[in-house]
């Protein structure tokens, strides 16, 4: 299958005014047809910020960057897993993957982040065959201009 690397970047607000930025892939529909990608599996780092929009401090913004870029590399290699969107705000980063098979998800997440100190990540795993998560955002944010 091809992957489309295209990405829709948007800057949001909460319900209680606090700044999002929200990534996604609007082109995933046939990843999502294949019926493969049953699981998602989510990773979420925990920040402190340092001023009231609850983003993350630029230091940490790069180790992130930094932290995605390993992860990708590691498991969209093959497309086993697919990263399709990522949410920034109120003091947490949202990595939602969808993957074929979560031990190899797993096994590739523990080498990718090898070479980094302790990250302050949780790793949650949820069965989503439908991607309702992923569908929510496209319904969520799917009408915004592109960046």
């Amino acid at each position: 299958m091809l992957l489309d690397d295209t990405w829709v970047a948007i800057e949001a607000v909460s319900d209680d005014e606090i700044p999002l930025l929200v990534r996604y892939r609007p082109n995933l529909l046939n990843f999502f047809e294949s019926g493969v990608y049953l699981q998602r599996m989510d990773i979420t780092w925990s920040y402190e910020a340092t001023d009231s929009s609850l983003l993350p401090p630029a230091e940490e913004m790069v180790l992130m960057e930094q932290v995605e870029d390993a992860l990708i590399d590691m498991l969209e290699a093959d497309h086993q897993s697919i990263l399709a969107f990522v949410f920034t705000g109120e003091n947490e980063r949202w990595w939602a993957w969808y993957t074929t098979n979560i031990d190899i998800a797993g096994e590739r997440l523990n080498d990718a982040l090898a070479d980094f100190d302790e990250l302050p990540i949780n790793i949650t795993v949820t069965d989503d065959p439908e991607w309702e998560e992923y569908f929510g955002v496209m319904e969520d944010f799917g009408g915004e201009d592109d960046e």
